[in-house]
């Protein structure tokens, strides 16, 4: 052996195998995979927590097949979601459903009460028109002591709605038909009228909101009795028999202009 080569074997750092280095390099592995987990792990708990914390997304699809996301919340705002999907809640129109069911609430707080319900009834019916119309509706029934006088005379009024009909040439008007049976008091008499009835809706768009999620109000509202054929086909949809009574009630039909008794 030369000399450059016992130099060279002389200067090489000696090679040492450990007998547990296969151990070792599998722990150092586990280390690794344990810490990429971990991370994982809390990214997805993070995750959670944030899905957890938004309002459902509910996505409403129309009768033309568009689609629109709609949350509790104003403030609340698509996310993740393509844009074609993306709508505010606060300008989405609302649909024949939600339009039906505010005419029917509408209808039912209105014409549907007792002596001890109708302070509270009539006021949630008032919440439900706009500003002109309520004051107008308020300033004739004071007018005319309506309250007092139904109060007085033990007045209610039991309402049965047969069906709603939407106008053709505007979406917002309605057209309700219905039953009501009035009762009331006179010097212990009781006085029973059942009164078949053609209610005239016009509603209003709004910027839904908490207070009125449904985005409607009520802009024109009167009533009136009917007749013949159409009173009869009101009757056997409503399912209510006997002969109607054709006394007036102390219930004010609304419009634009006012009350009318």
């Amino acid at each position: 052996m030369t000399m450059r080569a016992r130099s060279k074997v002389k200067n090489e750092t000696p090679r040492f195998y450990e007998m547990d280095g296969a151990l070792r390099a599998y722990s150092n592995r586990s280390i690794v995979i344990a810490g990429v987990m971990g991370v994982v792990s809390l990214v997805a708990v993070v995750g959670f927590l944030f899905v957890r914390m938004e309002p459902p997304t509910v996505i409403r699809v129309n009768s033309q097949g568009e689609a629109s996301v709609i949350t509790p919340y104003r403030a609340a705002k698509a996310r993740f979601l393509p844009s074609a999907l993306a709508a505010n809640s606060s300008n989405a129109a609302p649909d024949e459903y939600e339009k039906e069911a505010f005419i029917k609430s509408f209808l039912v707080r209105y014409l549907d009460y007792d002596p001890h319900t109708l302070s509270q009834n009539w006021a949630d019916a008032m919440n439900k028109m706009t500003t002109n119309l309520r004051r107008s509706a308020l300033t004739t029934m004071e007018k005319n002591d309506t309250v007092g006088k139904l109060e007085e005379e033990q007045g209610s009024s039991t309402f049965k709605l047969s069906h709603i009909e939407q106008s053709k040439d505007d979406p917002l008007t309605y057209t309700a038909f219905g039953v009501r049976t009035v009762r009331s008091m006179n010097n212990e008499h009781e006085l029973i009228n059942q009164l078949v009835e053609e209610y005239h809706i016009r509603l209003i768009n709004i910027e839904r909101s908490a207070d009125n999620p449904g985005g409607l109000l009520i802009g024109e509202y009167w009533s009136k009795q009917i007749q013949g054929e159409k009173r009869d086909a009101v009757l056997a949809d409503s399912t209510l028999g006997g002969s109607a009574g054709r006394g007036s009630a102390l219930q004010p039909g609304i419009s634009d202009g006012g009350i009318n008794q």
